[in-house]
């Protein structure tokens, strides 16, 4: 299948000096198809953001790329200004705090405007008439008196309608949510959800879905990639990766998972916490917080192995899973 998004070895390295401080991604792979929903999860540090930020040409200064981002077959770097030309256009993002990510002096359709202004050729008139069918169509109520508000005099959930609106303007291929759900209560949440599912059947595009909520993945991805000290230590379909998940740190995300299934028992937590420096690691970056390692463990560094069909992960053990 021909993949809509394809990220082959990405690593991002942060220097001091000429010399390497920090290499928070190391050598991540994804892929992402058409219409497909991927899941990209794991605790806070473990480089979701940063992934999708690299895909956007986002990087804070002084982060060096290796590694290659193709968009239907395209590098971004062959394109004119690499990534910044994607965005908005080809490629867009859902911030994880609308209240935050749009501009409080300005009203909600100036700053629509200005992405038309940047990627298409439309009077005022036409601009305005498009904004408000694409704020129609996320479902809120009233566009006319959206468009003129302040972000201040929305709420929560109305923000991030809005921010998807305008996500979509150019109609994207690709489609990134960095935790499009967290500052919202849990209603809200389903309904944003259940919003992003519509209007992925009706436009067709891909989907990822950067989050640390397990619940959320399982209800609308398609796969899922586990993220763990910058690399990806497990991915395959959402329900075999959830249902049978092959590697201890998976295991360990759903065992600290609330649900029916852990009515009457304490949740599982994870001793220790992600390594915030991933330079010099032996072995398997998991190993210290591992009830499951061996001395190999300590030497080896693991590459994701297939466990099943469409199901991989880097664990020396996950044969004994």
């Amino acid at each position: 299948m021909k993949q809509l998004l394809e990220v082959r070895e990405l690593e991002i390295e942060f220097s001091d000096r000429g010399a390497v401080t920090n290499r928070p991604l190391r050598g991540v792979n994804l892929t992402i198809a058409p219409g497909e929903i991927l899941g990209v999860v794991g605790e806070t540090g473990c480089g979701k953001s940063l992934t999708g930020l690299a895909i956007l040409g986002l990087l804070p200064n002084g982060a060096r790329q290796l590694g290659t981002i193709a968009l239907d077959g395209t590098l971004a770097t062959d394109t004119p200004h690499g990534a910044a030309s994607l965005r908005g256009k080809v490629i867009s993002l859902v911030f994880q705090n609308p209240g935050t990510a749009f501009n409080p002096v300005f009203t909600i359709g100036q700053q629509m405007r200005e992405v038309l202004k940047r990627h298409k050729a439309m009077s005022r008139a036409e601009a305005r008439g498009h904004i408000l069918r694409q704020l129609g169509l996320v479902q809120l109520p009233n566009p006319e008196r959206v468009f003129g508000s302040y972000p201040h005099e929305l709420s929560g959930g109305m923000l991030q309608r809005a921010m998807i609106a305008m996500a979509l303007l150019c109609e994207p291929r690709l489609l990134i949510l960095d935790e499009p759900t967290t500052a919202l209560d849990v209603t809200v949440a389903k309904k944003i959800l259940e919003l992003i599912l519509e209007l992925r059947g009706s436009f067709g595009f891909g989907v990822m879905l950067i989050s640390h909520n397990l619940g959320v993945v399982r209800d609308i991805c398609d796969r899922v990639a586990v993220l763990y000290a910058g690399r990806v230590i497990e991915t395959g379909t959402t329900q075999d990766v959830l249902a049978s998940p092959r590697h201890p740190y998976t295991r360990g995300l759903l065992g600290a998972l609330p649900g029916p299934e852990s009515v009457g028992r304490p949740l599982v937590a994870i001793p220790g916490s992600v390594p915030s420096r991933l330079l010099g690691i032996n072995g398997c970056a998991f190993a210290n917080r591992c009830a499951m390692a061996i001395d190999e463990c300590l030497a080896t560094d693991p590459i994701l192995q297939p466990v099943a069909q469409g199901h991989e992960a880097a664990c020396i053990r996950s044969a004994e899973s």
